[in-house]
């Protein structure tokens, strides 16, 4: 269970957003935008990967895998303050030197998103979260480091836009997470762009890119990610979608890589 799944699982929520209103008239998209009062959205994903590298900075190299299924939901308190949470249910296991693996929760989440201000098709939104730490037992390889909570600051903007005669949006985001039980605190830098080609279809490009703060902590040194990811989003219908995505690390500092595939499900109400 590494801080860059922590990231991962994030990006998902971000994405099960967008898709959960596909067919939704433009500036209905989610990220930087907040949902109606009364609605919501419940998103299930199920994701996994395999990687190599130092799961901290500080860390020898392993091989690793992991496979997560999280629950996420979100509700409109007002048009302008959207509260949302997540726990999930993940199996981390790391090879040799140090074979160990974990089977439980992973972090769970519960924050709020409030829009700032908006104009034409911009909006800017802030959110504010807390993280719980699902694993116990910081002497172990799989846990070390995902014993403490943490909590996270991010700003948001986002706009529609046309490319010629389709449609798309683009979401950017930048946040602090603090880190407890050993990490370093961590700098991410989140960007998605999406392409409707049709009302049901979907496509997102996006990228993850995560830099801790210094640190001088032979265990958990400092360390930079970037995770880029793409999808095909479809909507069933007014209320159901189906997202298919593939993700793969694009660089890494004193980090592991991951390469994986993820498939949501989820639904508006």
């Amino acid at each position: 269970m590494t801080r860059a799944g922590l990231k991962l699982r994030r990006s998902w929520v971000a994405a099960g957003a967008f898709a959960a209103v596909v067919g939704a008239p433009a500036g209905a998209f989610g990220g930087a935008w907040t949902l109606p009062q009364g609605s919501g959205q419940l998103i299930a994903t199920l994701y996994g990967w395999t990687g190599f590298g130092p799961p901290w900075g500080g860390n020898p190299p392993v091989s690793q895998s992991r496979v997560d299924a999280q629950t996420y939901v979100q509700y409109g308190l007002t048009d302008s303050l959207t509260i949302f949470g997540q726990t999930a249910l993940e199996h981390y296991a790391l090879g040799d030197p140090t074979p160990n693996t974990y089977n439980g929760f992973d972090y769970s989440d519960v924050g709020l998103r409030a829009k700032l201000w908006s104009t034409g098709d911009w909006v800017f939104s802030g959110e504010a979260t807390g993280f719980i730490a699902g694993a116990r037992d910081p002497n172990a390889p799989a846990q070390e480091g995902n014993t403490g909570w943490a909590g996270e600051a991010r700003l948001n903007a986002g706009t529609n836009f046309r490319l010629g005669a389709i449609p798309g949006f683009i979401d950017a985001e930048v946040a602090y997470r603090l880190r407890t039980a050993g990490p370093p605190d961590e700098w991410h830098g989140d960007v998605t762009v999406g392409f409707k080609f049709t009302p049901r279809l979907m496509l997102m490009l996006q990228d993850f890119t995560t830099v801790s703060s210094p640190s001088t902590d032979p265990t958990f040194s400092e360390w930079r990610q970037s995770v880029v990811e793409a999808s095909v989003v479809y909507a069933l219908d007014d209320k159901w979608s189906v997202q298919l995505g593939l993700f793969s690390t694009v660089w890494t500092v004193k980090t592991n890589t991951q390469h994986g595939v993820a498939l949501a499900v989820w639904r508006s109400f």
